[in-house]
């Protein structure tokens, strides 16, 4: 079933496509290079970046949330 996420499939098909949307991920990917990213999942509070999933209490922690 294409929707059991909840997304359109064909819709998201069509923005993989679509120029603008690529001009903005490589326009964010080299953003996220310049400021020391390396893989994903990186995460960026201020200044402080965390790499991992495992790492995201400590950014919900570090942002004043609690996890």
């Amino acid at each position: 079933d294409d929707d059991v996420a909840g997304l359109d499939a064909a819709a998201l098909g069509a923005l993989v496509e679509d120029a603008e949307v690529k001009a903005e991920l490589v326009a964010n990917t080299e953003a996220a290079v310049a400021r020391g990213a390396f893989g994903v999942p990186t995460f960026f509070l201020g200044d402080e970046m965390w790499f991992g999933k495992d790492r995201l209490r400590d950014v919900v922690e570090a942002a004043g949330g609690t996890v």
